[in-house]
This record gives C-alpha cells, structure tokens and sequence, in this order.
C-alpha cells in the first residue's frame, strides 16, 4: 500500500477511491498504520498525510527530459533487431525456388517488416533531434548539457551501425533478386580498398540502388512475376536511399556534436594542466613558507643565546662583595730594608 501512495503523490493524481466504503475504510486505517511505524525516524506522520490518508513523499530531483527519449530510442533499436532478425529468415526463404501462392504471402510480409523497420528508423531519427531541443534547457546545469551530448552521440552511434547493417541486408538481398531476374550488376566504382569504408560509407549502396531503379523503370514485361519482382526490387531499392539519407544526417550530427566536445574536452585539458602548474607552485610556495619558518626560529635561538651570554657576563659584576676597609690597628708586616 505504500507503494501505491508513493506511485500517486509521484505522479500528482489523485488517488482513486475504491467502490465500497468499508474498503476504504480498512485500506486509510492499514496505510495510517504503516505510515505511523515508521514515524520513529523522526518524521511528522500527520504533516504528510493528504486529505484522504496518502502519503505525500517530495520528488525534489528528477531525471532530465532526454532520459525517456533515450530508453525510447533503445526500445526502437531492440524492437528492430527482432524485426530484422525476423526479415532475414524471410529473405532466406524468399530466394528460394517455391509455389506462386507462398512467395506472394512472403512478399507482402517482407514489404511490411521492410516498411516497419524503415519507419523505426525515422522515428530514432526524430526522437533524436528532439535531444538537441532539450539540451541547454532553463534550469539545466553545464554537466547535465554535457551528459545530454553525450547521449545524442551514443544513440546517433547506435542508430547509425543499426542502419548501416540493415543497408547491407538490404542491398545484398538486392543484388541476389537482380541475379534472379537475369540482370546485370554494376561494378563497384568507388575504388576504396578499406572494407571497413566501403561497409560504412552509403555511396555504393546509393549508387546500386539508383542504377537498380533505372533499369527497373526501363524493362518491360508481360510476366506478372517478373513485374512483380521488379516492383519489390523498386521498394528495396528506395528503402536503401532512405537509409543511406538517415545515415548521413545521423553521421552530421555525430560530427557536429563531437567537434563540440572536442572543444570541451581540449578546454578541460586545459584546465587540468594549469591546475596541476598551479599545483606546483603551490607546493613550492609552501616549501618557501617552511623554509622562512625555520629560519625565523634559528634566529629567534641565536637572539636568545646571545641574550643569555649578555646576561651571564653581567650578573656576577653586580652580585660580587667588596672587599673590606683594612684595619688600621692591625700589625704591619716588616720592612725588609734593601
């Protein structure tokens, strides 16, 4: 029952009454009762209790606001692994030689999932920018700017190697529905020998997927599948421009927002090198400061030492006796005459 007051005063709505009211009544009394066990912590029970026994409990530090766009966007990206997962076992059984009647089902259910994923893509787009509206908000401190950066850089990251791995999917499920159809593949003319560009970079893609749509709008043919099939190629085709098109923005951004913290961090460098000068000189002005103080205390000793010498040398002069008058009465030695 806790729980649930803590829930509704959470959410600022009012609790909802139960239908009888001896349900009520046995609920206020079990809430007021475990509420009252713990008014040994020194709390006022009676001051946060509202008009209808719940528990009024002060949320003083919420979550920034990009937070829920952020699982937001991660529940886009899991929802379009299962749906790519599930497109792949498709496209498998797609290529293979099979009855009219399934491969239309199929096709339809391929066009669908591939409409889906696309969409989901877009929408983590979307939500994505809607991080940089958030971010540098009133009230809004420079570590929570830098944390909400952070995160539009992870999740454009994320999107990005999602799309990017569909796109492959994509276009390689392509070139295997041209083979099929007896057409011919363009050669790669990008001329890069690094796989890792050519798997991130979205000009080959662009550039089959274009020269697909091409000869698709150029070719006649009286046989429905064969129409059929050059209609699926057309729809993969401009799905892969569209990713390709989300990539890049996604990409833009990622640069645009990791220039800025590049600044920020070479800022924070910077920083942490003048504290650490500062540091130093600290540490060195504190060695000079105990180096005076030691000094100080020497020539306090050598002051008094030679004050105690001054004193000692002139005690005994005012402490000695004189000596007495002689006595005139007192016998004289004699004389020895020479």
């Amino acid at each position: 029952m806790l729980y649930i007051s803590y829930r509704q005063s959470y959410s600022h709505r009012p609790a909802k009454r139960p239908r009888f009211a001896s349900s009520a009544f046995h609920a206020d009394e079990e809430r007021r009762g475990l509420i009252s066990s713990g008014s040994s912590l020194g709390g006022d029970v009676d001051d946060n209790l509202s008009g209808n026994g719940d528990a009024v409990i002060e949320m003083d530090l919420l979550p920034p606001r990009w937070a829920d766009v952020s699982d937001e966007v991660n529940e886009l990206l899991a929802d379009i692994s299962r749906k790519s997962s599930k497109l792949d076992k498709l496209h498998s059984k797609h290529v293979l030689p099979g009855f009219d009647d399934n491969r239309s089902a199929e096709e339809g259910e391929i066009e669908r999932l591939t409409g889906e994923i696309t969409n989901g893509f877009h929408e983590c787009q979307k939500k994505i920018r809607r991080i940089e509206g958030m971010i540098g908000g009133e009230g809004g401190s420079k570590g929570e700017e830098t944390m909400g950066r952070n995160i539009q850089i992870s999740l454009a990251t994320k999107v990005q190697e999602a799309s990017t791995s569909f796109r492959k999917k994509q276009s390689a499920y392509l070139k295997k529905l041209r083979g099929l159809s007896g057409m011919t593949t363009p050669l790669d003319r990008t001329g890069s020998p690094n796989p890792f560009y050519q798997d991130s970079d979205p000009t080959a893609d662009i550039s089959f997927s274009q020269s697909a749509l091409q000869q698709s709008a150029t070719l006649t043919s009286n046989d429905a599948s064969i129409m059929q099939r050059e209609r699926e190629i057309t729809e993969i085709a401009k799905g892969i421009i569209e990713l390709a098109d989300i990539f890049k923005e996604l990409q833009t951004m990622v640069i645009d927002q990791g220039t800025m913290l590049d600044r920020i961090d070479y800022n924070v460098e910077q920083m942490s090198v003048h504290v650490k000068a500062a540091d130093k000189e600290m540490t060195v002005a504190s060695t000079y400061q105990r180096r005076t103080t030691k000094r100080k205390i020497i020539i306090l000793l050598i002051i008094l030492i030679i004050g105690f010498i001054i004193i000692l040398a002139v005690k005994p002069k005012r402490n000695s006796i004189p000596k007495p008058p002689p006595d005139p009465n007192a016998p004289r030695p004699p004389r020895i005459p020479i």
